[in-house]
């Protein structure tokens, strides 16, 4: 049932992507951008829903059976090889969904929150029970319609193959876009890159947490921008600009950070037709994003007093679950420590403040960070540059230099972003590994356009790439499950399920359910609502 869920929840995924289109009347036939419409309008789904009602069983099948109804009504025969394609990257990558352990902070919060979320309605207060709580991620809300009859609890962990799997198809239909090849290949190039760099860097799902779906999205809009500053205005397909909008603010809602990332929509806008930006007034994409961006805020809040959290200027000290202003700062403190090298499981440097500040913390972060962790990161980066080099290795022709003027910009955009991720949070989780990648691709990219190549020559070498690609994301996924059987002595395939501490996992459920006479109860429009304080 395990693997049926699986392509069910694909499929309804699909479906609501469509009805989006309609919706927005953006009438796109791309399976993968309908895959991320459908994440979008679920995730907003789930988010309204979740203050009025628990996602059990019976919700859930019901959101399940919709989509399938949206499929069945949207399909047409003429798009069958496309939804094969889709189904073949799908089938790859059950590989991917069968893991024995999950991500470290899986247990910590990320399936706590999911779990209160789908045993009762979205408290008021969260936060006040664990700081994971406090910053929430959307991805928690989408996993949340996945807990479905006979399988219980055994979904929670597979939404980011849906990130991953849509995001390697709209790579690969870019890849293979001849328009594009004869108009300007380094897009096609920027593709193949990415999806060999996602697919072999990315290819643990116990590793993805909430940060890599994030990244992925950020590769895809990048590539999104790329293809639409290679097109005058007037032949703009608006629709790009439009998905622009919809994946940041998806991204946002992912993690709150993110944000940081809305200067490229608006560099994107901008730097094709500035007057767009006052006919972003008049569609309805923009007020479908704007409703999504105030609830992704807006969850922040109840959780945790914040809009930004941990932006102390964006929090209140006056609400009834809102956080001491001490804990915030605290907790700034922390993160970039932790980014910083100055704390791991085992050791906590004294002088926390101290350390952070200046260049204290970059000797010890040289020592114990940067090696091994970023420089085998960049070696990985190098070894990828060298194989596409050598493989599409060919005469040099002559490019005009302003024709790669946006990519200079573009590039000093991301630049400015690997500073400010190298002075405050230089992990590669925080934004290190998109960053560096995106960087290193843009530039090799020149090179590589700048091959005099042709599109077939270009296909047949770019198949050999995604097979070698695939060949690793499955071997490594294949040693993976094994070395998993063997430390746990379980048979992923035979009996999945991953390791479960009920008493850990439902901890915070346990103590709401415990205290829920001590909290206060607010109402709002006639519904109740449960405040939660520590």
């Amino acid at each position: 049932m395990f693997l049926v869920y699986y392509f069910l929840i694909l499929l309804s995924i699909v479906g609501y992507g469509n009805a989006l289109s309609k919706i927005l009347s953006l009438n796109t036939t791309s399976l993968g951008f309908l895959g991320i419409l459908g994440i979008s309008f679920l995730t907003l789904i789930s988010y309204v829903s979740s203050l009025f009602i628990s996602h059990g069983y019976f919700f859930n099948i019901l959101i399940l059976l919709l989509g399938l109804i949206f499929f069945l009504m949207n399909f047409e025969k003429k798009n069958i090889r496309s939804f094969l394609k889709l189904l073949a990257i799908f089938i790859i990558l059950i590989i991917f969904i069968y893991v024995k352990k999950n991500h470290d902070d899986f247990g910590y919060y990320h399936f706590p929150y999911i779990s209160i979320i789908t045993q009762i309605e979205h408290p008021i207060g969260l936060g006040q029970l664990n700081n994971g709580f406090r910053n929430h991620s959307s991805i928690f809300f989408l996993s949340s319609l996945f807990y479905l009859p006979l399988v219980g609890i055994n979904l929670l962990h597979i939404a980011p193959v849906y990130f991953l799997g849509f995001s390697n198809f709209i790579f690969l239909e870019y890849v293979k876009d001849k328009k594009i090849f004869n108009k300007f290949k380094f897009i096609n190039f920027f593709a193949l890159l990415v999806f060999s760099f996602v697919n072999i860097f990315f290819y643990r799902l116990a590793e993805h947490g909430t940060d890599r779906s994030g990244m992925i999205l950020i590769f895809l809009l990048t590539l999104l921008i790329l293809s639409l500053q290679n097109i005058k205005f007037e032949k703009i397909d608006h629709k790009k600009i439009y998905f622009i909008l919809i994946l940041t603010t998806l991204l946002i809602s992912l993690k709150t950070y993110y944000i940081i990332y809305i200067p490229l929509v608006f560099y994107a806008i901008i730097s094709v037709n500035i007057s767009f930006i006052l006919r972003l007034l008049k569609i309805k994409t923009f007020y479908y994003c704007l409703i999504f961006f105030i609830i992704t805020i807006f969850y922040n809040f109840i959780n945790s007093g914040c809009l930004i959290y941990p932006a102390l200027l964006t929090c209140f000290d006056n609400l009834y679950w809102s956080l001491d202003s001490n804990v915030i700062i605290e907790t700034n403190i922390w993160y970039e420590l932790w980014a910083k090298a100055g704390a791991t499981p085992e050791f906590v440097v004294k002088n926390r403040s101290e350390y952070i500040e200046n260049f204290n913390w970059l000797s010890n972060w040289i020592e114990n960070y940067f090696f091994n962790k970023v420089s085998d990161f960049i070696l990985g980066l190098i070894a990828i540059s060298v194989i596409f080099l050598f493989i599409f290795k060919s005469k040099s022709e002559n490019f005009l230099s302003s024709k790669y003027k946006y990519i200079y910009i573009l590039s000093l955009i991301f630049l400015l972003y690997l500073i400010f991720w190298f002075m405050k949070h230089p992990a590669l989780r925080y934004g290190g590994y998109h960053i560096f990648a995106i960087l290193v691709f843009l530039y090799l990219c020149i090179l590589l356009n700048n091959y005099k190549i042709t599109f077939n020559t270009f296909y047949k070498k770019s198949i050999l790439i995604i097979l070698i690609t695939s060949f690793v994301f499955f071997g490594r996924n294949v040693h993976r499950v094994i070395k998993e059987n063997k430390i746990y002595g379980q048979n992923s395939f035979i009996n999945y399920q991953y390791d479960y501490d009920k008493v850990f996992y439902n901890r915070y459920l346990d103590i709401i359910y415990k205290n829920k006479k001590l909290y206060k109860k607010y109402y709002i429009l006639g519904k109740e609502f449960l405040i939660t304080k520590n």
